[in-house]
């Protein structure tokens, strides 16, 4: 690195301290409206769970695994951080890693990545991104990347920090807003952290309530989330800690997310579309649950999505609410 640095100092830096999840309240709950929530007479209460005081979700996972490694001595000469990534763990990495002393991240990502979360990224004047090609998968190229001279792979699929950054702060968190009776959670599955380190804290400190993962159909894609194919290469262990998986179109997850901005700010992006359209199927038909509280996490904000929104969903789709 070009410049020494401590952990006394990482924590001081203002930008590391505004995406450090220690000490921050920063998940919130907006309660669906009869419109929005199909189950009410039912007795359902259904929250959506947002973001507050950090931009995603993906920052708690970005520290606490930047935060082991550096604590375990991997980044001692390096001054080059690769992260693949479809966008939130790549802009996290590239607000904070200045404070670890890299001078430059690198990002892989894929070519389906909206231009305008490219373009949000790129702002950081750190960030360099590398192409895929030669049918080589992000991951291999981010692989490939790192190892040259300098260089250290953040690799969010299989970094076990990135499932005890949610374990620690994201389900206390969740607890803390939706009440400590909920019965069911729906998370969209992406590298898996979340979901991961959510249901293994609700079966060890909170046994009986339900960590449901839901992901996009096989073969469509919802950015920030993956389909049972392409989270073959997610190595952290979510399966054993779920309690079902739901999928669902791409259609209906931008749709869904739509649906919500009549209720709900910020305006959820497409995963948050993804993950209450799977909580809605999970409810349907299950007697048991009668009378409870329900939720699903919205990780981050409609804002970057604009265009996709656009060219999915016609004018007035999603606006005419039909649960």
């Amino acid at each position: 690195m070009g410049k020494t640095v401590n952990l006394e100092g990482i924590k001081a830096d203002p930008v590391f301290r505004d995406f450090d999840p220690e000490g921050k309240r920063f998940l919130d709950v907006r309660w669906l409206p009869q419109k929005l929530n199909p189950f009410m007479s039912c007795g359902i209460r259904i929250g959506a769970v947002v973001i507050k005081g950090l931009p995603h979700i993906k920052a708690v996972a970005a520290v606490q695994m930047m935060l082991e490694d550096f604590e375990q001595g991997l980044y001692l000469d390096k001054h080059t951080i690769v992260v693949p990534s479809s966008g939130n763990t790549a802009h996290a990495v590239a607000r904070i890693a200045p404070a670890f002393g890299f001078e430059q991240v690198k990002v892989v990502m894929a070519a389906d990545v909206p231009a305008s979360k490219k373009e949000w990224i790129s702002m950081n004047p750190v960030v360099d991104f590398v192409g895929v090609g030669g049918g080589k998968s992000v991951e291999d190229r981010a692989r490939e990347v790192a190892r040259q001279p300098g260089h250290v792979l953040l690799d969010q699929y299989g970094h076990m920090g990135n499932m005890r950054a949610h374990e620690k702060y994201t389900a206390p968190e969740l607890v803390s807003v939706l009440g400590v009776d909920f019965s069911v959670v729906a998370i969209a599955l992406g590298s898996g952290g979340t979901a991961a380190g959510v249901g293994r804290y609700l079966r060890t400190v909170h046994t009986g309530k339900q960590c449901l993962g839901v992901r996009p159909a096989l073969g469509e894609r919802v950015p920030g989330a993956r389909d049972e194919e392409r989270m073959k290469i997610v190595t952290l262990p979510w399966e054993g800690v779920l309690d079902g998986i739901v999928e669902v179109s791409r259609k209906e997850s931008f749709a869904r997310a739509r649906q919500l901005w009549s209720a709900v700010e910020p305006q959820p992006g497409p995963s948050s579309g993804l993950a209450y359209a799977g909580l809605l199927r999970f409810l349907r038909g299950r007697e048991e649950l009668k009378g409870t509280t329900v939720g699903f996490i919205c990780p981050d904000k409609a804002d970057l999505y604009s265009g996709l929104f656009s060219a999915e969903l016609d004018t007035g789709q999603g606006l005419l609410i039909q649960i």
